[in-house]
């Protein structure tokens, strides 16, 4: 397993551009020549757009970048545009906002259009130079409204996470539309664990003189917009971001750990445990009013309610804090708990109790009040009641930041960091694809994770856990969720985290403390609080057999011991050396068809030997009966005799190929007379460990194989395990005829390391001793 690290690549500062020249007369269909529109624009003549970019004077680095995109490198070129989501009605992929729609670049819609970061990008300066936004401005600017094809999820995403500055450059980098101007903006969201990065040129959606997309209270600000398209894209399209949801457009800009509660339905106990546990933590906590139902639902978003509160807009959950006595609680919150909630955009403020001004105050100790006052004095804070913000806001998402997103996020440093693990694993039917604990016959071959808490001054450990299943975006995609879940069980003291330890018949008897419900989604997050001790988690898909890649992270706010249950590549019992140094014997009619074999051989041995050998030549070879050995096909016609008490079904030439490999290992073809006994011996085990195993006379399962292994004195990693079932397995099952081939295989491969590791203490390998290796087996 690694470590759950996110690196944040740092935007690259490029080269201060030379002064930018003056922009060329604007022509009078200017839309038409942009490729869009039709007819001249009244307001042409209040429009600076540059048509064209110059390689010496403007592009830079970034033109280099954009000579990749299909642009060629010359003196002068036109502004980009995007041929992967053009300015056209199939972006929108909406007949009501297709009709009647122009896309125009920013320049045409204002005089003087911003990006966000764009003052350090002109000045060639980081944005830690400058001196911050003031607050006006940053609530203009995070103002947001949804417009007509906009997505009002992904604005309030946004303007949740403009509190982390850090974390939104990485989404939007500082771009400008001055220097290096090329109509090309380059954002990132995070899909399935890795950033994606998404091109898009400046050309937005007007109908009416108003943007279709979403837009921000600062009018020259196009952050917003721009942030929207690519998002669009990454998805498909406009229309493709309905149905979206805050949660998901969280996750994809924030790359973190993604909880959803909705507060009125949660018992007030547990949603103020999550609270009381995420605040002080490195969590973004995301509240949201839901709109009024209705056909009217997009209408009332944006409207202000009776209590203050604007349903759609992003509540960011700062603080907590408890009073003596909260007066005019009418759930009986006798607890006094107060939440502390910032509105990114500067409105929308709690207008109900504790709201500022209002009467409870006068109920505090003047100090009191102005501890909580000054805590609350920056624009867009404010206070209100456990027990009113329970009733108020329909959902609250909790963003877990991992620990290297922590690091480079100064607005996160007075919390505590997480510790985080994390690992990419597959469900694979036959292997490990186990499905719900109630599978019983099943569910202990899912991936297993132990997590061992130590004992610390606290006495207890936060944990998150979170399973992500992969899922597609794009044009074309379509998205098919399996239901997915996990399971936390409780180790006892002393226990063995192996494999084979928790078997079938183990892992029903452990004690489980959570068993998530199957939810078809991304994302199935669980918070804990865990005292000492050694637990295990067990993600599982809805049903067996269900194949999916998936995202296993756990966080924990104290040092854990987290790894992948696992065994080791190890022959435990190796019959074939037991035979030989404790003499045993094999029964009288396996000897019988042994000699009657090897006397059948002798004889076309000797021959041969007459036949080829002068009498009396110094040169000639001992003779055959001496040193007696036996081919594939001889051992074929062996097997063919006593298959039925040595083996589970009738042999074949490729297994018997196989059963000669393992005991010649100077690559001659054949194997001695003397080995015979001891490898039907190991063949009459392993018949006997798959009796009980099988399903029936023509199949075996394949989930069963690890117990098979250990039943026959192999022990096999997880790689290797999931390496055998892709190999020999048919589906669910193995035939008979596999599981000796998989065995004989196994066991060959053991010997060819033993002979590797003796020869690589004198001698290199080289490449051709390498090939008979992997092909000779």
């Amino acid at each position: 397993m690694k470590k759950f690290m996110r690196t944040r690549a740092a935007p690259s500062q490029p080269a201060p551009g030379a002064a930018t020249p003056a922009p060329p007369a604007l022509h009078k269909t200017n839309g038409i020549t942009n490729g869009v529109g039709t007819g001249p624009r009244r307001d042409d003549h209040h429009s600076t757009l540059n048509r064209y970019w110059s390689e010496s004077d403007e592009c830079g680095d970034l033109g280099k970048g954009v000579s990749g995109l299909g642009l060629s490198a010359g003196v002068c070129a036109p502004l980009w545009e995007d041929p992967e989501f053009p300015a056209a009605a199939s972006s929108l992929a909406d007949r009501r906002f297709a009709h009647r729609s122009r896309w125009l670049r920013p320049h045409e819609i204002c005089s003087r259009p911003r990006f966000l970061g764009d003052t350090a990008v002109d000045a060639d300066l980081s944005p830690e130079q400058l001196e911050p936004e003031s607050d006006e401005q940053f609530a203009a600017r995070w103002s947001v409204e949804a417009g007509e094809a906009g997505d009002a999820h992904v604005c309030c995403a946004a303007a949740a996470l403009a509190l982390t500055p850090r974390l939104l450059a990485r989404v939007a980098p500082p771009q400008s539309f001055r220097t290096r101007y090329t109509g090309l903006f380059r954002f990132r969201f995070w899909v399935f664990g890795v950033w994606r990065e998404v091109t898009v040129d400046d050309r937005l959606p007007v109908r009416g003189g108003r943007l279709v997309a979403s837009r921000a209270l600062l009018p020259d600000d196009f952050t917003l917009p721009l942030l929207e398209k690519a998002y669009a894209k990454l998805h498909g399209s406009y229309a493709a971001l309905r149905g979206g949801s805050v949660a998901r457009a969280l996750q994809e800009l924030s790359g973190g750990v993604v909880q959803s509660f909705a507060p009125p339905r949660q018992p007030r106990a547990l949603l103020f445990q999550v609270l009381n546990s995420a605040v002080p933590r490195s969590t973004l906590l995301v509240a949201t009013v839901t709109p009024p139902s209705g056909p009217t639902e997009k209408e009332g978003a944006g409207r202000r309610l009776r209590n203050g509160l604007i349903p759609g807009q992003a509540y960011c959950v700062t603080g907590l804090a408890r009073v003596r006595e909260a007066a005019g609680d009418g759930d009986g919150d006798a607890s006094g708990a107060l939440v502390r909630v910032r509105a990114p955009a500067g409105r929308g403020e709690w207008a109900g109790a504790w709201a500022r001004g209002g009467l409870q105050w006068r109920a505090l100790a003047e100090p009191d009040r102005d501890l909580l006052a000054r805590r609350a004095a920056q624009p867009g804070h404010f206070w209100m009641s456990f027990s009113d913000f329970a009733r108020s806001f329909g959902r609250l998402e909790l963003v877990h930041v991992g620990p290297d997103d922590w690091l480079s996020e100064p607005a996160l440093h007075g919390k505590r960091p997480w510790r985080a693990v994390l690992a990419r694993r597959r469900w694979r039917c036959g292997y490990n694809a186990g499905g719900p604990p109630r599978c019983r016959a099943t569910a202990h071959t899912n991936p297993q994770f132990h997590v061992q808490v130590p004992r610390t001054e606290a006495g207890k450990c936060h944990v998150v856990v979170s399973v992500t299943q992969q899922y597609a975006v794009g044009p074309g995609s379509r998205e098919r969720l399996h239901g997915i879940g996990f399971a936390v069980y409780e180790l006892p003291a002393g226990a063995a985290p192996r494999r084979a330890a928790l078997a079938a018949a183990a892992l029903p008897d452990l004690r489980a403390l959570d068993v998530t419900h199957e939810s078809r989604a991304r994302e199935v997050v669980t918070f804990f609080t865990l005292p000492p001790g050694q637990y295990l988690v067990v993600p599982h898909t809805h049903r067996p057999h269900v194949e999916a890649a998936f995202l296993l992270r756990i966080l924990t706010d104290d040092h854990t011991d987290v790894w992948e249950v696992n065994d080791d590549n190890v022959i435990i019992r190796d019959i074939a050396a037991e035979f030989m140094d404790e003499g045993r014997s094999i029964p009288p009619e396996l000897q019988a068809a042994i000699a009657k074999t090897l006397g059948k051989r002798e004889t076309e041995e000797v021959r041969k030997y007459r036949s080829t050998a002068p009498v009396g030549h110094a040169g000639a070879p001992s003779s055959p009966s001496a040193h007696p050995q036996v081919d594939a096909a001889a051992l074929l016609r062996l097997l063919r005799r006593v298959w039925r008490r040595v083996l589970p079904a009738r042999p074949s030439l490729e297994l018997c190929r196989a059963l000669v490999a393992l005991r010649d290992p100077g690559v001659r073809g054949r194997l001695g007379a003397r080995e015979l006994p001891a490898l039907l011996a190991r063949l009459a085990l392993w018949r006997a460990a798959l009796a009980p195993a099988r399903c029936g006379r023509a199949r075996v399962c394949a989930y069963r194989l690890r117990a098979l292994l250990w039943a026959c004195g192999v022990s096999a990693s997880n790689k290797v395990l999931e390496c055998l079932v892709l190999r020999f397995a048919r589906g669910a099952y193995l035939s008979p005829a596999a599981y000796v081939t998989a065995l004989a295989r196994l066991h060959l491969a053991h010997e060819r390391y033993r002979s590797l590791d003796a020869k690589l203490k004198s001698n290199p390998l080289s490449l051709e001793e390498m090939i008979l290796m992997t092909i000779y087996s």
